[in-house]
């Protein structure tokens, strides 16, 4: 099976249509999108409406709960907090009915998706480090694991001793170990680099595949301040942090 991850499009309809459209010549079998399909941006039901065409196997993320009401929204900072609750207004019933219903884990015999961490999914615990990889090793059956949250993408690697971390463009993964990978980030990057990013992954060669690719960062950001939504989460676009 070919597999397309994405993560974290966070309401970005622009990079979501830039990573759309590079998926789409991949020839990809199965969609995966790892959580936090809405929040910060100012275009959740377009990203909604096109995901949802796309026929992905999603789940959800901390925004995605939270924008319908199934969060304690004083788990989030001021900034984001304000973009959860103008999303809450601006999404429609129908998007609301399809958040409601993502799951918090999807795996099959291949492939395990999360949005945080497979130690209580619902709670959105940050895996950052090797150290914060462990809860979810230990509850891992597949031999891959996707996951985003935290915007960083990269792979943790389970040896027989030590957990290791890698940020490589391609890596071949080996049979008998299992992996943790983040996607990265759609809509809002947070390792320096501003690009729109994925991942690819084909289960029968055991090729994983990290992408990036270019956006109209411009027309997100003249997009957010015109919702009036905080200037922080229109000028970090450009930055990608």
């Amino acid at each position: 099976m070919r597999y397309g991850i994405l993560s974290d499009t966070h309401s970005n309809l622009e990079a979501l249509e830039a990573v759309l459209g590079a998926v789409a010549k991949e020839k990809v079998e199965q969609l995966l999108v790892a959580g936090d399909l809405v929040g910060y941006g100012a275009d959740p039901c377009e990203c909604l409406k096109r995901l949802q065409g796309a026929g992905p196997v999603a789940v959800c993320g901390n925004h995605d709960c939270a924008a319908v009401g199934k969060m304690d929204l004083d788990w989030f900072n001021p900034r984001a907090r304000l973009a959860v609750e103008w999303t809450m207004e601006a999404l429609g019933p129908s998007d609301r009915t399809y958040l409601s219903g993502l799951s918090f884990v999807w795996k099959n015999e291949e492939v395990t998706l999360v949005h945080g961490s497979l130690h209580e999914p619902d709670q959105f615990h940050y895996i950052f480090d090797p150290a914060s990889s462990r809860a979810s090793f230990d509850l891992q059956e597949t031999p891959v694991a996707f996951f985003g949250h935290t915007h960083v993408p990269g792979l943790f690697a389970l040896g027989e001793s030590s957990v290791s971390f890698q940020r490589p463009a391609t890596v071949q993964l080996e049979r008998g170990r299992r992996y943790l990978v983040n996607a990265g980030s759609v809509g809002q990057p947070r390792d320096g680099d501003p690009r729109a990013g994925f991942c690819l992954y084909d289960s029968e060669s055991r090729l994983l595949e990290f992408h990036r690719v270019s956006y109209d960062v411009q027309a997100a950001q003249k997009k957010i301040r015109q919702a009036g939504l905080p200037e922080f989460l229109a000028d970090r676009l450009a930055l990608g942090y």
